[in-house]
């Protein structure tokens, strides 16, 4: 585990740009996009920064959620509207600790309703 962490704060020093090995053929499709990702030394993955560089999410809603391990969201909502200036982004996105993610899906599903899902 310890390298992955290392790994990710390497990758995060050198604003790498990570390539996607998938695509989205359709998002063109959607109005809504919920975007999840582990919190990785306070900032979003690298390999998000790839995704948020080839996708267009203008006039889109953007709904964040995260696993973390005690920073909750941090700054990523903030990070995700500045790659992402003309999509609308939920500021109340869901976080979960890794601790707490197994068991968390009443905490999902209260989360969703309150935001109208």
């Amino acid at each position: 585990m310890n390298e992955l962490i290392d790994y990710a704060l390497e990758e995060q020093e050198e604003d790498a740009r990570p390539e996607l090995t998938s695509h989205i053929e359709n998002l063109n499709q959607y109005d809504t996009i919920f975007v999840g990702y582990p919190l990785w030394w306070y900032d979003l993955p690298q390999v998000m920064y790839s995704f948020f560089d080839e996708y267009d999410f203008s006039g889109k809603t953007i709904i964040p959620f995260d696993v973390h391990n005690g920073s909750r969201l941090s700054d990523t909502v903030a990070a995700i509207q500045e790659l992402e200036p003309d999509a609308a982004v939920i500021t109340d996105g869901f976080a979960v600790s890794h601790n707490n993610a197994p068991d968390a899906s009443e905490d999902v599903v209260d989360w969703l309703e309150e935001i109208g899902f």
